[in-house]
């Protein structure tokens, strides 16, 4: 990004509103492969593979769907 102080305003208003929008692009993605991979759990789907699907690690695989069964322990 060039020199935050060279821009005005209403750029530097432009720049903001956009990071933002990529922030909950990234917050939604992520609350969708959470459920998907809730969903694998729910299916006993094999942890290294959901992991690599996910480009996860098989930890943060079996923490996720940890969490989610916590959430709902109907499951």
């Amino acid at each position: 990004m060039t020199d935050e102080r060279k821009v005005s305003n209403e750029v530097l208003a432009d720049l903001i509103r956009d990071a933002a929008k990529r922030v909950k692009a990234g917050e939604e993605a992520r609350a969708e492969r959470a459920k998907l991979i809730a969903e694998a759990g729910r299916r006993n789907l094999p942890h290294n593979a959901v992991a690599e699907w996910a480009d996860m690690t098989r930890q943060a695989v079996s923490k996720e769907i940890k969490k989610s069964r916590e959430q709902d322990p109907t499951e």
